[in-house]
């Protein structure tokens, strides 16, 4: 939705006098379309959700380590741990000249291809920092010409395998959290008005304000990407944590990927996987150093 549509459905609800309090609080996204292709149609190093990448030789396809614990020997036996290494699942690839035009708050690269993985058995929820192996984003600004589209590894499972579609890109104004929003509208009938918006729609996009599911994610990021536990309430308890606090504001919404019928993609109970990242990294390009999160119902 654009801006100028936002003061008409405002408007039309009979809410127009709140726009100007609202306006600071909203941010620019780019929403993305998508519609289920064959690989075969869709162009090398296009934008694209699911199916398979479209990777350079310098690039390979990431994985995670996990480690497995079972009994040497039957009942009694002592428990012994190996280490496996499993392959994570291709979720998307953004080309960045093809959406740069949208990116109003010059925030992305104007060229280059960011590459978006995480872990087949969603086993990883974000809160966890011992598990920043499974999820990765992976960058590449070299020649197009060198990109190949990479067949699945052998030894993904097939339910970390998903459909390939295509992207269509357009510009959105994002609005601001629930909590937000029903700060400003202050009456219970005007808080409603974010059910005539997105509230329930699949939305995948770029940039913009994440649609939570659960709570807030930024604090959560600079938390756990710091080393602190928030499966619990005890590394927001840190004597850190209100050392890092301040910096929580730094973050932003990288990718958004909702659980998609086209892309045959669902994240728990029709959840969302939400990739964060710094400002200031996203502008250097650091993309090894995001955050992933994943909400559900």
């Amino acid at each position: 939705m654009t801006e100028q549509k936002l003061i008409e459905k405002l408007t039309h609800l009979g809410l127009g006098a709140y726009f100007e309090q609202l306006k600071p609080h909203l941010r620019n996204a780019i929403h993305l379309e998508i519609s289920a292709q064959q690989e075969s149609d869709i162009p090398i190093g296009v934008s694209k959700i699911g199916g398979l990448p479209d990777l350079p030789d310098t690039l390979t396809w990431p994985s995670e380590t996990r480690t497995k614990a079972k009994r040497q020997f039957f009942f009694f036996g002592k428990k012994v741990s190996s280490v496996e290494v499993r392959p994570l699942s291709f979720i998307a690839q953004i080309n960045f000249a093809e959406i740069k035009g949208l990116d109003t708050d010059d925030l992305l690269p104007s060229r280059g291809i960011a590459y978006f993985f995480y872990c087949s058995d969603q086993d990883s929820w974000g809160y966890d920092p011992a598990q920043k192996d499974k999820f990765r984003v992976l960058f590449y600004d070299g020649d197009s010409s060198n990109l190949k589209r990479i067949n699945f590894p052998p030894d993904l499972p097939d339910f970390g395998k998903y459909k390939p579609c295509r992207v269509e890109a357009s510009q959105a104004t994002s609005l601001p959290s629930l909590e937000l929003i029903h700060n400003i509208f202050k009456a219970e009938r005007d808080f409603q008005f974010y059910e005539h918006f997105e509230g329930h729609a699949f939305i995948n996009k770029v940039l913009g304000h994440a649609d939570v599911i659960q709570n807030e994610m930024e604090l959560e990021c600079e938390l756990v990407s710091n080393g602190l536990y928030c499966g619990d309430s005890s590394g927001y308890n840190s004597p850190l944590a209100k050392t890092l606090e301040p910096n929580a504001k730094n973050w932003r919404l990288l990718l958004q990927i909702d659980s998609n019928d086209e892309a045959e993609m669902m994240w728990g109970d029709s959840g969302r996987l939400y990739f964060w990242i710094k400002t200031e990294d996203l502008k250097a390009r650091r993309f090894d150093r995001m955050w992933m999160i994943l909400q559900c119902n």
